[in-house]
C-alpha cells in the first residue's frame, strides 16, 4: 500500500490517483507530459483547401505545434505544415497535420494547435 501513495513528481498526483484515471483523462495527461519546445520560428500552413497562411510557430512537441496567427482557422481541417528551422544543418520540420484548437488570444490574434498525423 505504501508503493502505491509513491509521488508521481511530474505531475504532484499519487501512482494511486494515476492508476485510477480514466484512460481518456491519462491519455490527455500523458500527451500534456511530452517535452515541449518553445520556439518563435516562421511556419507555412497549407490546407486541403489550397488556402495558404504565413503564421509563427511558438511551440513544439513529438506530437503537436502551437501556432500564432492573425488569420482564423476551421477546427478539424487538414493540411501539410512547413516550420523554418532558422538554416543552417537542421531541416525544416515538414509533417501532415490536423487542426485540433483555435483559441482568440487577443482581438486578431489566434493561438492554433495542430496534431502531427505524420511527418513528410
Amino acid at each position: 500500500m505504501a508503493q502505491a501513495m509513491l509521488n508521481d513528481s511530474s505531475n504532484n498526483k499519487t501512482v494511486k490517483e494515476h492508476l485510477s484515471m480514466s484512460s481518456p483523462a491519462r491519455n490527455f495527461q500523458e500527451k500534456r507530459d511530452y517535452i515541449r519546445m518553445q520556439v518563435d520560428t516562421p511556419a507555412t500552413l497549407t490546407l486541403e483547401n489550397g488556402e495558404t497562411h504565413q503564421m509563427t510557430c511558438i511551440d513544439l512537441s513529438s506530437s503537436g505545434v502551437q501556432l500564432k496567427s492573425n488569420d482564423p482557422i476551421t477546427a478539424n481541417s487538414k493540411g501539410e505544415l512547413k516550420v523554418s528551422s532558422g538554416g543552417g544543418a537542421t531541416p525544416a520540420l515538414h509533417a501532415s497535420v490536423t487542426v485540433c484548437r483555435i483559441q482568440e488570444n487577443r482581438p486578431g490574434e489566434y493561438r492554433i494547435g495542430l496534431s502531427i498525423d505524420s511527418f513528410l
